[in-house]
């Protein structure tokens, strides 16, 4: 893997914010909706250009991050959640969305 250069940011800067699946004001990080597992995928290079696989993303609080990716592998992210409608329209994001907003922290 390529380092990062000395003038480079970090790579998932925390931010405080709302979070776009469970709407609690706490600080987000950004979620890949292509994971960057998949980046260098045939696959995922024919339907996507770098750019915008680096560019889709939706800032998440850490509850709803680390519950998206306790829900799905890569895998599955990569090919049935590309967009923030499709992961709001999944049954078990919904379900964890439910029980996010009822947490204080």
């Amino acid at each position: 893997m390529p380092r990062k250069k000395q003038d480079e940011g970090p790579r998932n800067p925390v931010v405080e914010a709302r979070c776009e699946l469970c709407g609690r004001d706490k600080p987000l990080t950004k979620h890949h909706l292509i994971p960057r597992a998949v980046h260098g995928k045939k696959r995922f290079l024919k339907r996507y250009d770098k750019q915008e696989m680096r560019r889709r993303g939706i800032m998440l609080c850490r509850l709803c991050h680390g519950g998206i990716h306790d829900l799905y592998s890569e895998k599955e992210l990569a090919e049935r959640f590309t967009t923030l409608a499709a992961l709001l329209a999944d049954e078990r994001v919904q379900q964890h969305i439910k029980w996010a907003r009822k947490r204080k922290r």
